[in-house]
């Protein structure tokens, strides 16, 4: 069933200077990066959109796309530009860097968006923006922020009603979190591949 109400949003602006190359295009599980994040949007939300500048390089999703009003802003200009274009009330956004996410935890996320202005996973090590949940109610805060200069995403949550998903009810939905799992190097996609590996079985 497809979550009403909402559209899917998928941010392909990172430089991926760490990584070497566009990791969106980068191989994993015999599939450009990006393709894991777009294959799951599409299948939950009706209305959907790719974030970038470049948009010759992913014309093979067949994805409606839209580019940065500020450019060079970072994250917060991306979502900035989606609230602009989408026709939906609300985002779901995720990074092209983020190939688990699992369905279960995007329900949760949106399920939890009703009042609020943002509904944004709580880790152990901080808040995870780019997986989350974003009104348009936030828009015109997030256009004042960036005509200011300030890019910062985190500031966002003090002035808007966010919603903070505990670790304890993500792993309800995703119990080993795989869903934050995002590539930034090289290393951390050939370490992700391994880790997916099926283990040999010990007959000893």
């Amino acid at each position: 069933m497809m979550i009403a109400d909402t559209a899917g949003i998928l941010l392909a602006g990172g430089k991926s200077s760490r990584f070497g190359s566009n990791k969106a295009l980068a191989a994993f599980q015999d599939r450009p990066l990006i393709s894991h994040a777009s294959a799951l949007l599409s299948s939950l939300f009706s209305e959907t959109l790719l974030v970038t500048n470049t948009p010759e390089t992913y014309d093979f999703l067949n994805w409606p796309m839209t580019g940065d009003i500020f450019p060079g802003a970072g994250p917060l200009a991306g979502i900035h530009a989606a609230l602009n274009k989408v026709a939906s009330p609300q985002i779901f956004v995720i990074g092209c860097d983020m190939p688990l996410v699992r369905e279960g935890l995007v329900r949760l996320l949106c399920q939890e968006s009703e009042g609020w202005d943002a509904v944004v996973p709580e880790l152990a090590n901080g808040l995870e923006p780019l997986c989350a949940v974003y009104s348009q109610r936030c828009l015109p805060i997030i256009d004042s922020n960036l005509k200011g200069g300030n890019r910062k995403l985190y500031r966002l949550f003090e002035q808007i009603r966010t919603r903070r998903i505990p670790e304890g009810t993500l792993r309800q939905a995703d119990p080993k979190l795989v869903s934050f799992e995002n590539i930034n190097r090289l290393t951390d996609l050939e370490t992700l591949a391994v880790s997916l590996q099926p283990q040999p079985l010990n007959l000893s």
